[in-house]
């Protein structure tokens, strides 16, 4: 009778020592998923902050909420998993977590449902491309001044060409004022603000510029505003470069491959640039919202922000307007290319009486680690 029992036992289940030794492993692995998750939760929570807190307070986490997407994922990751293991309140108290993230989704992933679609002329539509050209070096350290004045011929020419950290001393840049001139039969307007050395944030327009002026600069961020008249229209076009995260081509790509982790000094020396830089930008930005505030025409905000979605930056800067992107972009929308294209860092912007037509931003284009973005808007007449 004892051997029958023993029999049954070992069936399906296996030997009491096999049990136990599953049974063992199964509550480890729970710990452990446990501990990540909650681990990976609270870092999601502080970039769910990050928007909202002046880098002032905690400055540490912007570098948080650099990673929000990948921080998204991973915490959607273990809800999976706590799913399969069919422990529901586990799943659901990280599923509830998971939701905020919903009204943030679009700021990174956007699928357009007509993004090719033709658009008629329409003189009250207009196209800007800005673009932070890094003094055309390419990833080389190479000059391609006028590789990329033959990549805009190849295009359409924008109406309005914003572009950050441009070499005005640099041989063969008069090329773009060149193509400019011959594409609006000699008529094209300019207008810069100085970055530091001799570099400057500058403005092409192929309509009037009527008034201008800038915010900062001199080498810790620069926001230049024209005033351009498009179709009986004044519109205000801000152009901005704000200041650098000082982090280095070797830094960006540890970072992406983690490797940072390992040295914790180094981290710490990134975190804390990360941290102080971001301070900079906020009150640079508090000085640029003042200006916009105050500006009484429709309005266009566009150039490298040095922040993300999830950062303060961004928060004060687009409140009260429409990110051109998350209304007509497609696909993953990032703009800087290192860290393996995570980032979206580079803007455009619009105020009411204005209309998202179209967005790109050129992927083939690596005459910079930013990409080219280009929206074409439309003056909404009241």
């Amino acid at each position: 009778m004892a051997k029958k029992e023993k029999s049954q036992y070992n069936g399906i289940f296996g030997s009491a020592k096999g049990g136990e030794k599953r049974g063992f492993l199964a509550t480890l692995f729970s710990i452990i998923l446990l501990a990540i998750t909650l681990s990976l939760s609270l870092a999601l929570i502080i970039a769910y902050l990050t928007p909202h807190v002046p880098p002032s307070l905690f400055g540490q986490f912007t570098i948080v909420g650099l990673f929000t997407p990948v921080l998204y994922l991973m915490v959607a990751i273990c809800t999976l998993l706590w799913l399969v293991m069919r422990r529901w309140i586990m799943a659901l108290i990280f599923a509830v977590l998971l939701l905020p993230g919903v009204f943030y989704f679009g700021d990174f992933y956007n699928m357009a449902v007509m993004v090719d679609k033709q658009l008629p002329e329409d003189r009250n539509e207009f196209t800007i491309l800005t673009h932070n050209v890094r003094g055309f070096y390419n990833d080389d350290g190479k000059r391609v001044v006028s590789d990329y004045v033959d990549y805009l011929a190849k295009g359409s020419v924008p109406d309005i060409l914003c572009i950050q950290e441009f070499p005005r001393e640099a041989r063969g840049v008069d090329r773009i004022d060149t193509l400019f001139s011959e594409n609006f039969r000699g008529t094209y307007y300019t207008s810069e603000a100085v970055e530091g050395g001799e570099y400057v944030v500058r403005t092409y327009s192929r309509y009037p510029i009527i008034a201008s002026g800038s915010i900062a600069g001199e080498g810790r961020g620069t926001s230049h505003w024209c005033d351009v008249v498009i179709s009986r229209d004044t519109v205000r076009i801000f152009n901005n470069h704000l200041y650098t995260m000082s982090i280095s081509a070797d830094d960006t790509e540890d970072i992406a491959r983690g490797k940072i982790l390992q040295d914790g000094d180094r981290m710490r020396s990134i975190v804390n640039r990360i941290a102080d830089n971001s301070s900079i930008r906020a009150s640079h930005v508090d000085t640029l919202r003042y200006v916009m505030d105050n500006t009484p025409y429709r309005q266009v905000v566009c150039g490298d922000f040095n922040d993300t979605p999830m950062s303060y930056v961004y928060g004060q800067i687009s409140e009260n307007l429409y990110d051109v992107f998350v209304e007509s972009g497609n696909g993953y929308g990032y703009t800087f290319r290192p860290m393996r294209g995570m980032l979206r860092i580079d803007y455009i912007l619009r105020s009411e009486g204005l209309e998202s037509q179209s967005y790109s931003a050129d992927e083939s284009a690596t005459f910079s680690d930013h990409l080219p973005v280009m929206a074409r808007l439309k003056i909404v007449k009241e």
